[in-house]
């Protein structure tokens, strides 16, 4: 927009002819019998100097408003600043891609497996930074998924990651081991034997006390060639237990399906998300930082996570979940390698919405434990 001063005898037959040729007139204000000031739009200046000499008008222009006029008063610096601006943009978004990824140590086979498991978790040559997993996670999803891995150490260099991995030695026997014999942890009728090392002195169905040898180290009967014994005894063991079991549970399931928000973050704490959650329960969300060059700028990218809730109140028949909760129970007291092959209930007592009960129940576990044999002076 330009502002316009008109001067003339015939003012307002000029203004009116410019209405006619479709031209916009706005803020029109009068000097004095024979001025006027009007803005209009700055291609309208043509037509405007072409008509006023018909209505013998002079034009005089002053101010100047809109970008046309802006980038003409400073267009000494503005092409210096937009160059930096985007060179600082430009910078900005190589430092948030993966320009390289090293994998150094362990053997080639070993260096595949952990190539193929980084490209599952985003850390790949282009990806975006904010795309991958924390390097926490990533160190953590490594060791958990690649057994002949023993360590990984992650360095971050610009946009560049250097993976550091040492493979597990094979450890060779101890043939320094004392020697020793293999003695029964507990009572229990024997169900099956795997003897490593050493002279068995229990067969198939033999019932053993607590602290009988099951697998001696001396290899003779003088007891004067010694060994470290090794195997495992499996036998039948009888427990008298406790069981409590809720009839009625108050369950609060989650969907399946969750909501993703995003979220920009200043300062960490100045925080602007898009849109709400509703009713919905936030129960994960992973922080991006954002990075030029090698540090990382105090603005962060956020996803979140938003699940449903379903509530539920199930109703439980004792014979049906008994199995289950009695193993789970022997599980979490003896171990998860017990096995379960007969339970009985010698007494039940309704309580309201539990039950509670006592119970003999047999399992099949290892019972060997070691001794060190007693060589004297």
């Amino acid at each position: 927009m330009v502002e316009v001063v008109v001067k003339g005898g015939q003012v307002e037959q000029f203004l009116t002819s410019l209405s006619v040729e479709g031209i916009q007139i706005e803020n029109v204000s009068r000097i004095d019998e024979n001025t006027v000031m009007v803005q209009v739009n700055y291609l309208a200046i043509s037509t405007m100097k072409a008509k006023r000499k018909k209505y013998n008008c002079k034009l005089k222009f002053k101010n100047r408003y809109g970008m046309p006029f802006f980038y003409s008063k400073r267009k000494k610096w503005i092409p210096p600043l937009v160059g930096v601006v985007l060179s600082f943009l430009f910078i900005l978004v190589l430092s948030n891609v993966v320009w390289n990824v090293a994998v150094d140590g362990g053997s080639p086979e070993t260096r595949y497996e952990v190539n193929e498991l980084l490209d599952t978790l985003g850390l790949k040559q282009g990806n975006w930074v904010q795309n991958m997993e924390d390097i926490s996670t990533i160190e953590r999803e490594i060791m958990n998924n690649i057994d002949e891995v023993s360590y990984v150490g992650i360095s971050k260099s610009g946009s560049s990651y250097n993976i550091l991995i040492e493979e597990s030695e094979t450890m060779e026997p101890n043939v320094e081991q004392d020697p020793a014999n293999l003695v029964a942890s507990k009572a229990g009728t024997v169900d099956s034997m795997f003897v490593i090392n050493g002279r068995p002195l229990v067969e198939i169905s033999d019932f053993v006390e607590k602290g009988d040898v099951l697998v001696t180290g001396e290899l003779d009967e003088d007891g004067e060639v010694l060994t470290y014994a090794e195997g495992e005894v499996i036998a039948e063991v009888w427990y008298e237990i406790d069981v409590t079991v809720d009839l009625s549970q108050y369950l609060l399931s989650l969907s399946s399906d969750p909501q993703k928000r995003y979220s920009i973050s200043l300062f960490e704490s100045l925080e602007w998300m898009p849109r709400s959650s509703g009713d919905k329960r936030l129960l994960l969300t992973n922080d991006r930082p954002i990075y030029f060059l090698n540090w990382e700028l105090p603005i962060s990218f956020h996803e979140h996570y938003f699940y449903g809730e379903d509530e539920e109140i199930t109703e439980t028949e004792v014979d049906h979940h008994v199995q289950e909760i009695v193993e789970d129970q022997l599980k979490r007291k003896l171990g998860q390698s017990v096995d379960i092959i007969y339970q009985k209930v010698l007494h039940e007592e309704r309580d309201s919405d539990k039950v509670k009960l006592e119970m003999f129940v047999k399992v099949l576990e290892d019972i060997t434990e070691e001794q060190i044999i007693d060589q004297g002076d």
